[in-house]
């Protein structure tokens, strides 16, 4: 689709262009001799571009800059993911004695190694 659309805009610039540069051909025009101060008669051809310069570089503008965005290539941007962390309340743990049958800080100290229990 995206091609499509640049094509018809190249299309589009070129079909603004040409008629521009078919009228190069200068301010001249048809002089009668006696009418309206022209001196001479005959057509005044003055030959050359004269200022009709601005519309061929346009269109070259226009068709070019159509060209090289249809020619460089696109990337999608990655979708980015972002997962939320559940809240897990800290677990609260206690330590105990197995020997004495009680918890610390009640005991200091445990002669078997200390059983965590969570509460």
């Amino acid at each position: 689709m995206k091609r499509l659309s640049i094509l018809l805009a190249c299309l589009l610039s070129v079909m603004l262009a040409v008629p521009a540069q078919a009228h190069g051909f200068g301010h001249g025009g048809v002089g009668y001799g006696g009418y309206g101060g022209h001196h001479g008669g005959g057509y005044g051809y003055r030959g050359g571009w004269g200022n009709n310069w601005v519309a061929p570089v346009l269109g070259a503008a226009i068709v070019g800059g159509a060209i090289y965005a249809a020619s460089t290539p696109s990337y999608a941007m990655p979708q980015t993911v972002v997962l939320q962390q559940q809240y897990a309340p800290p677990s609260r743990v206690a330590y105990f004695c197995p020997s004495s049958q009680q918890f610390y800080p009640n005991v200091p100290t445990c002669q078997v190694p200390w059983q965590p229990t969570n509460y």
